[in-house]
């Protein structure tokens, strides 16, 4: 009858380390490190006010009908004009959004959007009697990247434009006559602004028909020479 052996088992490998191979070996727990570094509790309320007031500026007004009682409130309109009337006038946000120049408006699509397009030019007289027009940059005629480059002098144009705002006008006239100038000896004295303005097509008509542009000049000024000659560096002599 055969004998039955018994079934070696493996040779241990002597590695030098005190566990044996029946000892199981644990690896030390990964450390758990915070996601990111730890932030200020007053940064974080700061970010929190910074935002808080964008969104209040960034929120439009509503109709100014709505704002003059002539219709009632309908929908979001009693937090608009809370907003518009109360909100963007406490002291903690303008305070803080006009001097840094943080503050911004995107009411260009509501409630009333723009319908007028509005550009202009200046007529320019120099002191020898010429006179030179003065193109300020009109979207409609710039390329692409003009535009891109140049939209700010459009947004600008927009509080120029306006009645509201007849204190934007003589230094807008005293630029106008920066650019222009190019000899000390015949500098600009005189500057008239001219507004072009068209209606903007209704989208609904039957058969739109592009209107005329109107035009008027809405500003005349009489150079500051002390400032223009301070401005460009020249010497200020008797003409």
């Amino acid at each position: 009858m055969a004998k039955k052996t018994a079934a070696k088992k493996p040779a241990v490998k002597n590695t030098g380390n005190k566990a044996s191979a029946r000892t199981p070996v644990t690896a030390d727990a990964p450390k758990v490190t915070p996601f990111g570094p730890k932030v200020h509790p007053l940064v974080v309320a700061f970010v929190v006010y910074h935002v808080l007031a964008i969104t209040i500026y960034a929120i439009p007004k509503p109709s100014d009908d709505v704002l003059k009682g002539k219709v009632p409130p309908q929908g979001s309109d009693p937090f608009l004009k809370f907003n518009h009337l109360e909100l963007k006038q406490w002291a903690i946000f303008y305070g803080y959004l006009y001097p840094t120049g943080f503050w911004q408006y995107w009411d260009m699509f509501a409630p009333d959007p723009a319908q007028t397009d509005a550009w202009c030019d200046a007529e320019v007289t120099f002191l020898d009697g010429t006179t030179k027009r003065f193109e300020y940059p009109r979207m409609k005629t710039l390329s692409i990247g003009e535009k891109y480059l140049q939209e700010r002098y459009r947004k600008f144009y927009e509080r120029v434009n306006m009645e509201e705002t007849p204190f934007f006008w003589p230094p807008f006239g005293q630029a106008i006559a920066f650019k222009t100038a190019t000899d000390p000896n015949s500098p600009p004295v005189k500057v008239r602004i001219t507004r072009h303005f068209q209606s903007v097509m209704r989208h609904d008509d039957q058969k739109p028909t592009e209107p005329p542009y109107g035009s008027f000049p809405f500003f005349d000024y009489v150079v500051d020479q002390r400032k223009l000659f301070a401005d460009k560096g020249w010497k200020l002599g008797i003409h």
